[in-house]
Order: C-alpha cells, then sequence, then structure tokens
C-alpha cells in the first residue's frame, strides 16, 4: 500500500511538472498560468456545486484548489475520476 501511495505521489508530481512546462513553452507563462487557475476554480466551483444532485463531494481545502490552480479542468476531472474509482 505504501508502495501504490509513492507511486500516485510520483505521477502527480510528474502531471505538475509536464503542465508547468506546457505553460512555459507556450511563451505566455503568466496569463497561461492564471487562465488555467481561473478556468480550473470555477470547474472545481461547479462540482461542488452540483455535488448535492449528483452525489460527489469535494470540500474546498488546500489539495483541492490547488490540484485546480496548477492543472486546470483536466485536474479537476481527474480529482472526479479518482473520487468516482476509490469511492473516498
Amino acid at each position: 500500500m505504501e508502495t501504490l501511495f509513492y507511486l500516485g505521489a510520483a505521477g502527480a508530481a510528474l502531471a505538475v511538472l509536464c503542465a508547468l512546462a506546457a505553460l512555459a513553452r507556450s511563451g505566455r507563462f503568466l496569463r497561461s498560468l492564471a487562465f488555467s487557475a481561473v478556468t480550473g476554480n470555477l470547474a472545481l466551483l461547479a462540482v461542488c456545486w452540483s455535488g448535492a444532485f449528483t452525489g460527489v463531494l469535494f470540500s474546498p481545502n488546500l489539495f483541492t484548489v490547488g490540484v485546480a490552480s496548477l492543472l486546470g479542468i483536466p485536474g479537476v476531472i481527474a480529482m472526479l475520476i479518482f473520487k468516482l474509482i476509490f469511492r473516498a
């Protein structure tokens, strides 16, 4: 179980590095990062708002907001998939 945790942490770190590298290559790093953060947090807000209807609830904490800010909409979708798979 501990190995699975470390593999997941390494995969998450790799995803963050890939996202930051893609933003840096765009030529407009801060603008791209701000757009990704805004759209990701709006998607997180929509998921939190619709959670009462769908049953998939996220509490807005440092982890969820950080993932939504750094990875944007794909990060929110990944959190939804993990939430549905692991029922955590």
